[in-house]
């Protein structure tokens, strides 16, 4: 009974990911799973002024270069990938621990790289924030919501198209605030004259 109950919460866990052709390619796990690839050593950049020490903190994170962020958003996927392909064989009623097991190592590596992600992104929802924040508005309320959207962001980025994630993510969470402060997009919408200044 609990192997049963431990199967169907491991079909219920989050497994969408972006597929890409080489995932399929026999021998690809050892070029996904490889160690991050170096970066030279970044400037230290200093965050805003004003930020409390723990968003502060944020900006002695390095960014990821173009190289990183490709490799941790494949490895990302693939881990996804492969947990689903043995969830899709696992049977509820003959469940087997071992399969359970490997099912749950690989999910759970794949959030440990999606975090990797999420916190050398973090600063952009601060800097997003920041540009947004009046009076009214909650700053932190604000971060807490671009944080949310930067996670979802991260699950749903199809890293195949080599674009940037910072240029995705910062349409997700301006998307977000469109929503959550719409009052602050009236304003601004009132000086728009013409469907083509808005494009």
């Amino acid at each position: 009974v609990l192997n049963e109950m431990r199967a169907r919460r491991i079909l219920e866990l989050p497994l969408d990911y972006m597929h890409h052709a080489s995932f399929d390619k026999a021998g690809i796990e050892k070029d996904i799973l490889v160690a991050m690839p170096e970066s030279a050593p970044a400037r230290k950049v200093r965050g805003p002024a004003g930020l409390p020490p723990y968003l502060a903190a944020l900006y002695e994170v390095p960014l990821l270069t173009r190289e990183q962020e490709y490799h941790l958003f494949r490895k990302f996927n693939y881990l996804k990938h492969k947990a689903t392909k043995l969830r899709e064989k696992l049977d509820p009623m003959r469940a087997r621990t071992s399969v359970m097991n490997e099912i749950e190592k690989l999910y759970n590596q794949a959030v440990a790289v999606k975090n990797e992600i999420v916190q050398a992104n973090l600063r952009l929802v601060v800097s997003i924030a920041k540009r947004h924040v009046n009076g009214s508005d909650d700053f932190f309320g604000l971060v807490s919501d671009g944080n949310m959207s930067l996670i979802r962001a991260a699950e749903k980025f199809d890293f195949s198209r080599g674009n940037k994630f910072s240029t995705y993510a910062s349409w997700a969470i301006m998307k977000n605030y469109a929503r959550t402060i719409p009052d602050e997009f009236k304003r601004r919408d009132r000086f728009r004259t013409s469907q083509d200044e808005v494009f």
